[in-house]
């Protein structure tokens, strides 16, 4: 199969993405002309990349935390902001093929600078990019509320009831940002309240490659209530992480090139996305930070294709698990999605 036929075939896979962060999720064109009329020089193409780009590993998971505050400090209208997600959901659709959608997104990260716009500004304009792109193509999409790990406990409560006051447009709650200096533990009551109003709970944890982050992984699952994980990727270490997994059918939302670009593995081919499938783990493939990594969707199957060596099979059935575990509604789901 020739490299034509094998992006044709890759392309034609009907997607999932349910591990997108809506604020790196932008159009390289769109944030640099946002750049340039904030009176930022990145006139070159180099200037771009040294500002908003992550395209090489960074020392630690911090250091590329802090990069994107560059771009979130563009966000800073509503209508950049419905573009931004009307951009997220048409790219997603046209480049990659993807037919399920679930954006996350922290009111807290750009209502910290740009408090003028609202929690219900903000969010109504998320919701109409997102619907604009759902009546021009055959797609659904979902939103998760996100909580950041650096906020005190008394502000993530305020975004938990927000969310709740919002369910059915935000599907889930997830909780992110520095988890070796954050633990789970604390934030135990808030995911309690969550899971008790019917929000489903995604946890980012096992991410850093640092040995209390598989732990992370056990926490979140047992007093968090998290039924999906986002990354996961140094369960791969332990057994008894794994086992939990399979047994609970806890499915991993995988991102290769961000694991890579965050120093979670060493290198794309050290992946363990198909070792984890191979040992009976739900995984699923996702892009993470597109636009801040300079990627899309579909390099993520080209990267469990020819780095990693994932079968078409392997890849539909990747695709199937995250279709399953997506909190968007069945009935929406089923309108758009054929890959049964």
């Amino acid at each position: 199969m020739d490299l034509e036929e094998i992006n044709k075939r890759l392309l034609d896979i009907p997607k999932v993405e349910l591990h997108c962060h809506l604020e790196l999720a932008f159009r390289p064109s769109t944030m640099r002309e946002w750049a340039i009329e904030d009176g930022i020089e990145v006139e070159s193409d180099e200037d771009f990349e040294r500002e908003f780009l992550i395209l090489e590993p960074m020392d630690d998971l911090p250091s590329v935390l802090n990069k994107f505050l560059q771009t979130r400090d563009r966000l800073s209208s509503l209508v950049r902001i419905e573009r931004l997600a009307f951009e997220a959901c048409e790219d997603m659709y046209l480049k990659s093929n993807v037919r399920l959608l679930e954006l996350r997104y922290a009111p807290s990260f750009t209502l910290e600078v740009f408090p003028e716009l609202g929690a219900e500004g903000l969010h109504e304009a998320i919701m109409r990019g997102c619907e604009r792109a759902e009546m021009m193509y055959p797609m659904a999409v979902g939103l998760i509320c996100l909580l950041q790990r650096i906020k005190t406990h008394k502000e993530n409560m305020y975004w938990c009831d927000f969310a709740i006051e919002h369910k059915g447009e935000f599907l889930a709650l997830d909780l992110a940002d520095d988890e070796v200096g954050y633990p789970p533990e604390p934030f135990a009551p808030i995911f309690d309240k969550a899971k008790a109003a019917g929000l489903g709970v995604t946890i980012h944890a096992g991410e850093p490659n640092l040995p209390q982050s598989a732990q992370n992984i056990i926490t979140c699952i047992d007093l968090l209530h998290a039924d999906r994980i986002g990354h996961g990727v140094q369960a791969i270490h332990y057994e008894k992480v794994i086992k939990r997994l399979v047994d609970e059918k806890i499915p991993l939302e995988l991102c290769p090139t961000s694991n890579w670009l965050t120093q979670a593995v060493p290198n794309l081919a050290a992946h363990p996305l198909k070792k984890l499938m191979e040992m009976g783990v739900r995984t699923t493939i996702n892009s993470d930070d597109p636009g801040a990594m300079g990627i899309d969707l579909m390099d993520e199957y080209h990267i469990a294709h020819n780095i990693l060596g994932m079968s078409f099979d392997q890849m539909n059935q990747c695709n199937t698990w995250a279709a399953e575990a997506s909190y968007i509604p069945e009935a929406k789901k089923m309108k758009v999605w054929s890959n049964k």
